[in-house]
């Protein structure tokens, strides 16, 4: 996949989760919970993607994207267990500060996503001054 094509995926996905929010506002809640499930299964393929193609990445690059790779799983997993600790802790009394909590968490990870993208483009755009250097290069020697 070429780097226009993976911002353009990026850009789709970063609208299918707004759809989906906007959707699940209406939702009924075994509904929810079925786009809840649906929402992590794709979060985790998309992370065993990330997995993959970061073992399948070159020698100079692999080594910090192996290091980013493992930091997000750490992430991951440690609000997918708090998520799930306090979906069993629910009751009607905490419901409010479980829900706070909740929007707080997903704000977060909408900013960390912000700030990826943030990064993706920048590493993009260097990708493709790189490239037009390295080929004003190599018609130089020409």
């Amino acid at each position: 996949m070429t780097l226009s094509e993976q911002l353009a995926a990026m850009s789709a996905k970063a609208k299918e989760a707004e759809d989906a929010f906007h959707a699940a506002q209406t939702d009924k809640h075994t509904k929810l919970e079925e786009q809840v499930a649906k929402a992590r299964a794709g979060a985790q393929q998309r992370n065993n993607e990330l997995k993959e193609r970061a073992g399948q990445a070159k020698a100079g690059a692999s080594a910090w994207w192996r290091d980013v790779q493992q930091q997000w799983d750490s992430q991951v997993q440690q609000i997918r267990s708090k998520m799930e600790s306090k979906r069993e802790e629910f009751d009607a009394d905490r419901a409010a500060d479980k829900a706070d909590t909740a929007e707080d968490d997903a704000s977060f990870a909408i900013d960390l996503a912000r700030a990826a993208i943030d990064e993706a483009e920048c590493a993009a755009l260097e990708a493709v001054l790189r490239r037009e250097k390295a080929n004003e290069l190599v018609g130089g020697r020409r």
